[in-house]
């Protein structure tokens, strides 16, 4: 049995702008592509915060204290810094040089996943507000276009703890579960799976992050094909996050940080 799973980059037919429709810039976009039962539409979250005029000017910004000591330890610029602290309501765990390691509604991420690339000088992006809803609509927007159910993913970048480089991460969705759970099952040698699932969405976002790029690609959009996922109306993002203390990276930190602080 051979399996295949394909990949398409939607190019932009223009840059998306402060207040522009994604749904408008995508339905120009796909005027050559056919979609197909299975397909699933990728969207960078980038441009849901442009449409969404989710972005801050860095002049309006007064950093606070913890600011400014935060921007010194990690070669920031202190209002950025003190952005950081806002949209993780203070919950910082360290630094490395240019990135503040903080935790948010979607996870833990570099700098409360606040971006300075590929938006206008002297702003600051901030994640897309309900980036679930957004998914939904631009799903049901597909549904009644094609007349098929597409799943939709706002994926946005992330790193690995211990690796070098980016990877994609799904921030909402619609029309999908995000995980496959896999406890229960049995391996070729009959051992039952007891912690295992599949990070479905997330692998898909890393896919379509190989075609988008990071940098001048005006790459917003992707279609992966092929992949195995759950067909669900009801699920968003949140059913596939963790626990903390059920977290293998964050849990154990918790601990030392409680020992230390104790």
């Amino acid at each position: 049995m051979i399996n295949r799973i394909e990949a398409f980059a939607i190019q932009s037919k223009r840059i998306i702008g402060f207040g522009d429709s994604v749904w408008e810039n995508l339905e120009e976009s796909l005027k050559e592509f056919e979609f197909k039962l299975g397909d699933i539409l990728i969207v960078a979250s980038k441009v849901v915060s442009m449409e969404q005029n989710d972005a801050v000017k860095l002049d309006d910004v007064s950093p606070s204290e913890w600011a400014m000591e935060l921007a010194k330890d990690a070669d920031l610029d202190p209002r950025v810094a003190e952005l950081v602290i806002q949209e993780s309501g203070g919950e910082i765990y360290g630094s490395v040089w240019k990135a503040i390691l903080a935790k948010t509604s979607f996870g833990l991420g570099a700098n409360a996943g606040i971006d300075l690339s590929n938006v206008p000088k002297g702003y600051a992006l901030l994640l897309p507000k309900n980036p679930d809803k957004f998914a939904l609509d631009i799903h049901l927007k597909l549904k009644q276009k094609y007349n098929l159910s597409i799943p939709v993913i706002l994926a946005d970048s992330r790193t690995i703890p211990l690796r070098r480089g980016t990877s994609g991460v799904t921030i909402g969705l619609a029309g999908m579960e995000p995980i496959i759970d896999e406890r229960g099952h049995k391996d070729l040698y009959g051992y039952k799976m007891q912690i295992t699932t599949r990070a479905i969405a997330d692998n898909v976002a890393t896919v379509a992050n190989l075609l988008m790029g990071e940098t001048d690609e005006r790459i917003p959009f992707s279609v992966v094909r092929g992949v195995e996922f759950i067909q669900s109306e009801q699920s968003g993002i949140q059913t596939a996050l963790m626990p903390p203390d059920q977290c293998i990276y964050f849990a154990p930190f918790l601990k030392t940080r409680r020992k230390l602080d104790g």
